[in-house]
């Protein structure tokens, strides 16, 4: 709780497990000051910087995150960030809640894999108003030059974005694969696109061909104001997978299932 710029943040690492993990209000301190007289804040709950590989984040609750809750991200020909996986993570109220880039060209990126995750209220964190760059995003994909392969999106649930679904800057020459999500928001839009703004999910689907089989409904969480998001019974995130199977933390629907029983 309350760390002043990364909750977990190490560059050039490998073979790293961050399991079952709660971290809140991390990040927004006043880490320098620019020559130009600019102040610097930032940080993220849980950030895989430069070389990263074989690093593993899964079951944690991450809320109230002044940037990203899970992020890989690097600058530099060194920067290789292969086989990196986020699973089952509850993440909530932060301004991102999954942040990558990767550059120069010389760069590489491999196997990156979102999936099986809840995130709810992108940019309704505590910091938000107080930010000069207001982007609260569920997925904010900045720029990516880096040789890429293997990104994957998949299985998760997003709920509700201040700004944007998911924003895109520059680069981008191979997509992620994105697919099987349960999508809704009853703020922000769909998607930036690089520079064009689209409003619906529909829209999105045929603009970007991400997407194809993901859905944009409500979740039917238990009870969302008093931070209940297990499924109920008429979900559609309880069948939304390929093989009829439920989409976002599988703990949180296992938790209903024996509710329900």
């Amino acid at each position: 709780m309350y760390g002043a710029a990364h909750g977990f943040g190490g560059g050039n690492t490998h073979h790293i497990v961050i399991r079952n993990c709660d971290l809140g209000y991390i990040g927004g301190a006043h880490q320098h000051t620019r020559p130009d007289g600019k102040p610097v804040r930032f940080g993220n709950a849980i950030e895989f910087w430069g070389a990263a590989r074989d690093n593993l984040v899964e079951g944690c609750h991450i809320w109230e995150v002044y940037d990203a809750a899970l992020t890989n991200q690097g600058r530099g020909p060194d920067s290789k960030q292969i086989n990196i996986t986020y699973r089952n993570n509850l993440i909530r109220n932060s301004e991102y809640s999954f942040e990558y880039w990767n550059n120069p060209e010389t760069a590489v990126t491999e196997n990156i894999r979102f999936v099986n995750n809840t995130c709810i209220n992108a940019g309704a964190v505590w910091s938000h108003a107080q930010r000069p760059d207001q982007n609260g995003s569920h997925l904010m994909f900045y720029t990516n030059t880096a040789a890429t392969s293997g990104i994957e999106v998949k299985y998760n649930i997003f709920y509700n974005a201040s700004d944007w679904g998911s924003r895109y800057s520059a680069g981008w020459k191979v997509r992620p694969e994105m697919d099987y999500n349960l999508w809704f928001s009853d703020t922000g839009i769909a998607a930036r696109w690089f520079r064009e703004k689209i409003g619906s999910f529909e829209e999105y689907q045929k603009t970007t061909g991400l997407d194809a089989h993901s859905q944009f409904a409500d979740p039917q969480f238990v009870d969302v104001n008093n931070g209940d998001y297990r499924l109920r019974s008429d979900s559609p995130a309880r069948s939304l997978r390929p093989d009829g199977g439920p989409v976002g933390v599988e703990d949180l629907f296992r938790a209903q299932r024996l509710s329900d029983n």
